[in-house]
């Protein structure tokens, strides 16, 4: 069978458009990058214990900060995945087994109450292994800070919210001069 050149060049493009489409076929239809969602949502009340909204403006889910340490767990931070996961799951266990719940769905004042026993390591549970309750929560808070303050570009403070909350306009990046002159 003999191709034309017109017919050798359209089947080559419809084979090379379909190559371009084929990952999107195994894309998985994910919300994060290192969470499970239920891993997210324990993180997320933790975070909110960390950095609470208030009067002055939104807390650490309004700043995006969850998505800050997602992002940072597989990059820069993929050495305390094994923190995260064991420390969230000896959480989930403990409270479970205490409170009959998971932690998100506990009052703020029982997590607030299960947040002080984690920094002093005084929760209950066996599934806490050889890491530290204060550990996994120092880290916690750790992240949750930098996440909040840190520049957006890395995930978190979604709109500079905490610069705007200190009453600062931008963060002073070398070589862009938006700044006013003093004369």
């Amino acid at each position: 069978m003999a191709l034309d050149r017109r017919s050798f060049l359209r089947t080559g493009m419809a084979g090379f458009g379909s190559i371009l489409l084929m990952p999107s076929c195994f894309r998985q239809d994910r919300s994060w990058l290192f969470f499970t969602d239920a891993e997210a949502s324990c993180v997320i009340a933790l975070c909110e214990q960390v950095i609470p909204s208030d009067e002055h403006g939104g807390g650490a889910t309004e700043a995006g900060v969850i998505h800050y340490i997602d992002r940072q767990l597989v990059a820069v931070f993929d050495y305390d995945q094994v923190v995260y996961q064991q420390g969230i799951s000896a959480l989930q266990a403990a409270c479970l087994e205490i409170y009959g719940g998971r932690f998100e769905s506990l009052e703020p004042a029982i997590q607030y109450f299960i947040c002080t026993q984690l920094e002093e390591n005084d929760l209950s549970g066996s599934d806490w292994g050889d890491l530290r309750q204060s550990r996994f929560f120092s880290l916690l808070i750790s992240h949750t800070m930098q996440g909040f303050y840190g520049a957006p570009r890395h995930g978190g403070n979604r709109n500079y919210m905490s610069y705007k909350m200190m009453g600062l306009d931008y963060p002073l990046v070398v070589g862009r001069n938006h700044y006013r002159q003093l004369s």
